[in-house]
């Protein structure tokens, strides 16, 4: 059975029936005047979702569509042979109060079931289900393999913006032949976000000769589930100190996981012992803490940290 197909709640309607189901379903609701949509958003479920991750990102989808009404279809891999290929679809709508009672905004879900192998139709269905000239955006969540995901080129090269998380993609994703590489967001990274404005704004008061002169080493030591996370984290700081003027191949860096609870921790080493940088955080507990010598004299800080939430993270790799 379609297990993650069945995990996901709506309405099961035929898949040429799909507009007339969405019609019924709105019928008799007052809010059918307020569903102007935004955009168009398929979430393509790969064959490694279980059922409470198919629930669990659907959810995440849902609280994304509070804020950016939007047509969602929702692809569900269907891995088990069968004697005839068979597509099923179901609906499901959704609307939201806003802070006022006029602030009205609805979302609409189409679920696709379809057969493993049968990209080439499935994508015609795609385009079918799709609100017309709005733009699109695709989240290709748990993919198995880069050849598995390559099959899907209309939805590729199509899209405004291509959503991955290197958390739960191959490990290869990132060597992956992407159509459009500029449009490619991972989640993990920006996740990152609120870690990386409070580091950035931290170390803008130092120039760049302070922050780069004489270092001799980076490293990022984090809870080990954070790994994804770390690594993001890892490739921007090398991208900063290349900006700054640093000759990234003279400096070491390091990622190294820890047993603890929620840390996640940033050093900077130099040449002069005296000269030191080290950023602290426990995302737990969601603070952190700055202390530094960049060779202007100590200075420490205390701030906030945390990682974006699911649907915050979505919204900022659609948008930026």
């Amino acid at each position: 059975m379609p297990a993650i197909f069945n995990a996901l709640p709506g309405v099961e309607v035929p898949v040429d029936g799909i507009s007339a189901g969405f019609q019924k379903l709105w019928a008799d609701t007052p809010a059918k005047d307020l569903r102007a949509t935004q955009l168009n958003l398929v979430l393509h479920l790969g064959l490694n979702t279980t059922p409470p991750d198919a629930e669990a990102q659907f959810r995440t989808t849902v609280s994304f569509a509070q804020r950016y009404p939007c047509r969602v279809v929702v692809l569900c891999p269907d891995p088990e042979p069968r004697d005839e290929v068979r597509f099923r679809a179901k609906i499901y709508g959704e609307c939201f109060l806003g802070k006022s009672g006029k602030d009205t905004r609805c979302c609409e879900f189409v679920m696709l079931s379809y057969p493993v192998g049968t990209h080439d139709f499935l994508q015609n269905l795609v385009s079918v289900c799709l609100s017309t000239d709005l733009p699109l955006y695709y989240w290709a969540h748990r993919f198995s393999s880069n050849t598995r995901l390559a099959a899907y080129d209309y939805l590729l090269t199509r899209s405004r913006r291509v959503l991955f998380d290197s958390a739960v993609a191959p490990a290869d994703a990132f060597s992956f032949a992407w159509p459009n590489p500029s449009a490619v967001r991972d989640l993990a990274y920006t996740r990152t976000r609120p870690l990386r404005q409070t580091i950035g704004q931290f170390l803008s008061r130092y120039a760049p000769a302070d922050i780069i002169g004489g270092l001799r080493a980076v490293t990022i030591r984090h809870r080990a589930d954070f790994s994804p996370e770390a690594a993001a984290m890892g490739g921007w700081v090398k991208k900063g100190l290349a900006r700054c003027g640093a000759d990234t191949d003279e400096i070491g860096f390091t990622v190294t996981p820890q047993h603890c609870a929620g840390c996640f921790q940033l050093g900077f080493a130099y040449a002069d012992p005296a000269k030191h940088f080290l950023w602290s955080a426990d995302l737990v507990k969601g603070h952190a803490e700055f202390e530094g010598d960049l060779g202007r004299g100590r200075t420490t800080l205390t701030a906030g940290a945390r990682l974006l939430e699911p649907a915050e993270a979505l919204s900022e790799a659609m948008f930026h």
